[in-house]
């Protein structure tokens, strides 16, 4: 049986989740990566970053049904420890502070705990989980009000704006913007943490003048007509790398078979949502994690309306790049990240592209 820690100011019921049994260990069966493996099946700690659902789509790949039915590996050669934290700050804390091998983390995060020598064992980043900003899919968006008199990033002094967590990707974002337009984020505004579930009811009870809102929450909030955007993260970053899977250099060194076997797991997971003749079984799936209509979760789950994500799991150095050089350029971190030195995708399934 797997364990669960849950922490705090959760984005969506944690409870929930584990009642429903989509983090429970189960589904023994055959694998091509296991030949090796006589013993027990590599425990791996995994922390999400937060979101549940199509914002982390990882959420979504180790439930029950999908171990039963579609992962080869799950039992054989891995089981996870699934840990779910309020933003990647706290996966990375963890990740650094040894109590999981494996975190979903943003390039905000991660470049962060790089410039702090937070991670002084190395560590790898080893699969895409999306990208905001990709042309022709949806992007992280600030809103406010649809009568608002706010009209750019630049009325916002004086304004308050939230967040769901300090160190966040969005809040890399909010601060990028912000110093473009010439405002400082320390003396020129207020922003604040507030989850995003209770971003838009904020927005919409005025106390708060906007608000971040990003995938399952930002099509759910905006059909119901009374919001608009201020900014997005395309219009600040372009394509980047939001969110990806990195696993600390002891834990790659000491059970390389084992990330493989996640991560083609992973893989073939990705492949089995996004098949057409899965389609109702993936949105019943994933509507009963997060507690959502069919309906709704099928206006933008895995279309154009959602986030971009490499297929194969493969990184974009470019994309990842992106915001680690808005971090320095803007003083949020005090030296220059290569995350090309960080890039370990050779334990996908399929080779990457450069």
């Amino acid at each position: 049986m797997t364990r669960s820690r849950v922490h705090s100011g959760s984005t969506i019921s944690r409870r929930g989740l584990l009642r429903s049994g989509a983090v429970a260990a189960a589904g023994l069966v055959a694998s091509p990566w296991v030949a090796w493996a006589q013993n027990a099946p590599v425990n791996i700690r995994f922390a999400t970053g937060g979101g549940i659902g199509p914002n982390e789509i990882t959420t979504c790949v180790w439930l029950d049904y999908l171990k039963e039915n579609v992962l080869k590996n799950y039992g054989k050669a891995y089981t996870l420890d699934m840990t779910f934290t309020r933003g990647s700050p706290v996966a990375a804390q963890l990740l650094a502070s040894g109590q999981v091998e494996i975190g979903t983390l943003s390039s905000p995060a991660f470049a962060t705990a790089v410039s702090k020598n937070a991670l002084p064992d190395g560590v790898g980043i080893v699969a895409d989980v999306y990208q905001d900003g990709h042309p022709g899919f949806a992007t992280n968006t600030f809103l406010v009000l649809k009568d608002s008199p706010l009209k750019s990033v630049a009325d916002l002094k004086g304004k308050k704006v939230a967040i769901n967590a300090f160190g966040s990707a969005v809040d890399i974002v909010l601060r990028v913007a912000l110093k473009r337009a010439n405002l400082d984020p320390k003396k020129d505004l207020e922003i604040v943490e507030v989850t995003f579930p209770n971003i838009a009811p904020a927005l919409r009870e005025k106390r708060i003048d906007c608000g971040i809102l990003v995938i399952p929450f930002l099509p759910l909030e905006m059909a119901k007509g009374d919001l608009r955007p201020l900014f997005t993260g395309a219009d600040t970053l372009g394509p980047n790398e939001v969110a990806f899977m990195a696993a600390s250099d002891p834990f790659i060194k000491a059970h390389p078979e084992a990330l493989r076997a996640l991560l083609a797991d992973y893989v073939l997971a990705l492949d089995w949502y996004y098949d057409p003749k899965n389609r109702e079984k993936a949105l019943e799936l994933v509507s009963g994690v997060m507690k959502s209509s069919k309906e709704v979760l099928g206006t933008y789950f895995l279309t154009s309306g959602d986030y971009y994500r490499d297929r194969n799991g493969c990184v974009s150095q470019k994309a990842l790049q992106t915001p680690m050089d808005a971090m320095f350029e803007h003083k949020l971190v005090d030296q220059q990240i290569d995350s090309a030195k960080y890039l370990k995708m050779q334990y996908l399934p399929k080779p990457c592209g450069t």
